[in-house]
């Protein structure tokens, strides 16, 4: 009897780990539920999804190709595996790091989301981190450097640079494949 029901228990604790590492990777980037009520959005970016999973994605390959080279070569010291084994896992690992990285470069502090409020003249602006997570911070709209005042770069053509009068940090907006959702108060923050 105990036979028979121990391997439906071991494959519903295996689907179960399963399902419980897929869900560590999926991205749950939803509006900001729990903004105040007088914080309105006026800017959506759609494709935020993806590259928030990119900057998740580059972590995890990293950890994985760190892990994975030394280990591959123990196994070529010991003689279980040949040496193109040790180069494979080497090439492909670096190449992966590399293009995410690379990708990871022009995804990292992209603005996903504008909220403003009104009564305070403040704006929320929602990008992702070097991490892939959300960040939320809240500028006074004076604070906010005209878009008509940035210095032109070579990058203007994929995302244009939010810039602050009080710091040098800078973060990354799109308005061609964005969504304005009102104009005359986006007006009012860029």
């Amino acid at each position: 009897m105990f036979r028979a029901t121990c391997p439906r228990i071991i494959v519903v604790t295996k689907t179960k780990a399963l399902y419980r590492n897929i869900s560590l990777l999926t991205v749950k980037y939803k509006q900001n539920e729990n903004h105040e009520k007088n914080f309105v959005p006026v800017y959506k970016f759609p494709y935020i999804v993806p590259f928030s999973l990119i900057n998740r994605l580059k972590v995890y390959q990293t950890v994985l190709t760190v892990t994975s080279i030394p280990g591959i070569v123990i196994l070529n010291q010991l003689n279980y595996v040949s040496s193109g084994y040790v180069d494979f896992t080497a090439a492909l690992g670096i190449s992966g790091c590399l293009s995410l990285y690379s990708l990871g470069f022009l995804t990292n502090k992209f603005v996903g989301f504008i909220y403003y409020d009104e009564g305070n003249d403040v704006a929320r602006l929602s990008y992702i981190d070097f991490w892939g997570k959300r960040k939320d911070i809240d500028v006074p709209a004076k604070d906010l450097v005209p878009i008509s005042e940035l210095p032109t770069t070579p990058l203007d053509g994929l995302f244009l640079t939010v810039r602050r009068f009080s710091t040098k940090d800078t973060l990354r907006l799109t308005l061609r494949y964005g969504i304005i959702l009102d104009k005359e108060k986006i007006k009012k923050i860029l």
